[in-house]
């Protein structure tokens, strides 16, 4: 998705922000690089027929790794403490980042980037956001890409805030732009009844030779199956889920407002804490045609908790979780666990 007018307006707000933060905007903001290198998967076997014997076609994975970059600056909660020297990426992101209402008024912004590779797969994510927290207005606008789930959008968020002791309450619009979800083009190409797996092969430039009793199937004049069935289990799909693709980039971004209503809560003491909220999106106006079709009820969630207890001086229990669920795509993460201290 092309993101380079979202970022020069990110860049206008961070101008904005400089202007009038009085030389502190960067103040108490970290710079942080980090990489991580470690073992890949060794994949199960895997073997193709050929020439009436057989040849290993195992995937041989490289190495995985991780390579952040980024510039945050957030306010820490009560409950979230400095535990290492050095700042590694993961340990700059944590879940309360996702929270609404920060604990500080004020400008604050994450940019990370991160270059990853998994499994001989490469991945590139970006989060990008600033955030004005006001005692009346909370604004922000974000840059978002998560190519490992298939998440992409920039959004800008504007609402009015009641702050009710513990309680916070927001309400406003938010207007998100996205590659196309929801639309398959292959359904449209391929006509069942009227065309074969073998004419839609052909389509997609595919052809094939009967050798020795069975079928040879090439791309480019380069060998890659030597019966249907290799070629049906390992490239048909891959064909399909290519034309897919392409014809969605091609389709570039499209476009909706919707309404927002938010609630979060916090409250800290030294034994206890809890950090909640919740963001619903009830109604959304399409900008254009490809504009997502919700096939359910047109929800869409933003949901956080952060909670941890400390029954006595040596045990201890944490819930930590985020759950997005835009445009029917649910995205999660949770951990949970005891803290034992053997004195």
């Amino acid at each position: 998705m092309e993101t380079s007018k979202y970022i020069y307006a990110l860049l206008i707000m961070l101008v904005f922000g400089v202007a009038t933060c009085k030389g502190q905007f960067f103040k108490y903001a970290t710079i942080y690089t980090s990489m991580n290198i470690n073992t890949s998967m060794v994949e199960d076997q895997d073997y193709r027929a050929i020439n009436r014997g057989y040849e290993e076609i195992t995937q041989i994975n490289p190495y995985d790794y991780s390579f952040q970059i980024g510039i945050r600056k957030v306010a820490r909660y009560d409950f979230e403490q400095k535990k290492r020297t050095w700042y590694t990426g993961s340990d700059e992101q944590s879940y309360s980042d996702n929270t609404t209402i920060s604990n500080n008024i004020g400008w604050e912004y994450l940019f990370n980037y991160a270059f990853i590779r998994h499994r001989s797969e490469k991945f590139t994510n970006q989060d990008f956001w600033i955030r004005y927290l006001g005692n009346k207005t909370v604004t922000k606008a974000q840059i978002k890409n998560d190519e490992a789930r298939d998440l992409q959008f920039t959004s800008f968020d504007t609402r009015y805030r009641i702050n009710r002791g513990r309680w916070d309450f927001t309400f406003g619009l938010v207007g998100r732009g996205h590659r196309v979800y929801g639309y398959n083009p292959i359904a449209e190409t391929w006509e069942k009844g009227q065309q074969t797996f073998f004419d839609l092969a052909n389509d997609f430039g595919y052809s094939r030779q009967f050798v020795n009793g069975d079928w040879h199937w090439f791309k480019n004049d380069e060998l890659l199956a030597t019966s249907n069935d290799e070629f049906f289990k390992h490239y048909f799909g891959l064909a399909i889920a290519q034309y897919n693709q392409n014809e969605i980039d091609a389709l570039g971004s499209v476009y909706e407002l919707s309404t927002v209503l938010g609630i979060s809560y916090y409250k800290y003491s030294k034994d206890f804490w809890l950090l909640s909220w919740v963001n619903v999106l009830p109604y959304h106006y399409g900008l254009n045609d490809f504009s997502y079709d919700y096939e359910q009820l047109p929800i869409d969630l933003d949901l956080g908790l952060v909670t941890g207890w400390k029954i006595t001086k040596s045990l201890g229990v944490f819930i930590e979780g985020t759950y997005l669920r835009y445009w029917e795509k649910p995205i999660y993460e949770c951990k949970l666990g005891f803290n034992y201290l053997i004195f």
